[in-house]
């Protein structure tokens, strides 16, 4: 969709003008202050919404002013009054639309009045528009990227205190792995000196029979029957060495602090190892995720040639587009410009002025290739105009 015929009338220093545009560049000339703004003004004012019109959009001595677009398909007609602004937007069969504005809203884009805008934004601002452009979205990309970077942050911080706390530590290799039973041997010596008591006492009894039997000989029959049954029964009985289950006891304390430094210096030292599995895993995601952006950056149907985007902006040619020459930047603009314009084909240039010959022959050549309609501001008279103005009114094509 272009522009067929533009009809201005009123239109800030525009008196009457009719321009049926003929070919992919338009360029509209004259010198400073007869109207040549306000041509494209015009455009502006009758797609873009009442936002963009200024306090005064009105010729001074005139009470009303319009616009009125042909684009072929439709008809654009927005009149100025001291009131306000009027839309009306019809079709080839004269049906109006009954929201007239969104509908505009619809075909045009971003850069559609000033492309050049985009080799005036700071690079981050660029990176941004051509990932919108091209359908690129690295939010939730980024919103991961920086999640698993933040929780690798907190693990790789706990590996640093665990192996700090670690290097602190002492690992008995001479201790057993389980701490010796204080209570069990407690029993184990109460037991033994029981069992000696009761060795003891036995023994006395066997002495106090002994003693009995030589003062009582006339017991000896029925005496040494009950010794040799004490003795029968004695044999094989020793005493427990108590003393040395004593000194267990003593190095019990020592050994069980050694089993459970042993215990704390394995458990910190396993969590040390899921923590760099952990870090290790989260690595590997941030990697993929880092390489799945580049794949989606490489595989991007950028509108121009050579262009790429990084972590600092827009690249042409692997050189950042703020160290671009002019001509680079002016030709990646009107791409974007044009390739923000699926449905409207039309771009309006209002630094003409700044263009060479060899760059307004390049737009010219970007137009046509892409089947749109480029306007341009120039202050001069020569060949390369369209349309020249002088005092609002067109004075030759």
């Amino acid at each position: 969709m272009k522009i067929v015929a533009l009809e201005a009338e009123n239109v800030k220093h525009l008196r009457v003008v009719n321009i049926k545009p003929d070919g992919s560049l338009v360029v509209i000339g004259g010198d400073n202050a007869e109207g040549k703004s306000s041509v494209l003004d015009s455009i502006e004012y009758a797609l873009n919404g009442a936002s963009s019109v200024p306090i005064k959009p009105i010729r001074t001595g005139q009470k009303k002013a319009r616009v009125v677009l042909d684009l072929d398909d439709i008809e654009v007609t927005r009149t100025f009054t001291s009131k306000g602004t009027n839309l009306v937007v019809k079709n080839k069969d004269g049906a109006t639309f009954p929201s007239p504005q969104a509908m505009l809203n619809k075909l045009v884009g971003e850069l559609t009045f000033d492309p050049l805008a985009f080799s005036r934004m700071d690079a981050k601002k660029q990176a941004e528009v051509l990932k919108q452009l091209v359908g690129l979205d690295f939010d939730k990309m980024n919103a991961d990227h920086k999640n698993l970077f933040d929780q690798r942050t907190i693990v790789n911080r706990r590996g640093k205190e665990l192996r700090a706390s670690l290097d602190n530590m002492v690992k008995h290799d001479d201790a057993p792995d389980k701490e010796v039973s204080i209570e069990g041997l407690g029993k184990e010596y109460a037991d033994a000196l029981e069992h000696n008591q009761e060795t003891k006492r036995a023994k006395d009894v066997l002495l106090t029979e002994e003693a009995e039997l030589t003062q009582l000989k006339k017991r000896v029959a029925e005496l040494t029957k009950s010794i040799k049954l004490k003795r029968k029964a004695l044999e094989g009985i020793e005493e427990i060495g108590a003393e040395a289950i004593q000194l267990q006891i003593a190095d019990a304390d020592k050994i069980n602090t050694k089993v459970r430094a042993n215990i704390a210096y394995t458990k910190l030292d396993k969590e040390l190892v899921e923590l760099r599995n952990q870090s290790a895993s989260l690595s590997k995601q941030m990697a993929q995720i880092a390489e799945n952006r580049a794949s989606d950056l490489a595989n991007a149907n950028f509108p121009i040639k050579g262009l790429a985007i990084d972590d600092d902006g827009v690249l042409f040619e692997d050189i950042p587009l703020t160290q671009c020459s002019t001509s680079d930047q002016l030709k990646i603009s009107v791409a974007i410009g044009l390739a923000m314009n699926p449905k409207l084909r039309v771009l309006l240039i209002r630094e003409g002025s700044l263009l060479d010959e060899k760059n307004l022959a390049m737009v010219a050549k970007m137009a046509e290739k892409a089947e749109a309609q480029i306007w341009v501001e120039r202050v001069s008279k020569g060949s390369e105009c369209s349309i020249i103005l002088e005092d609002g009114s067109v004075k030759h094509e």
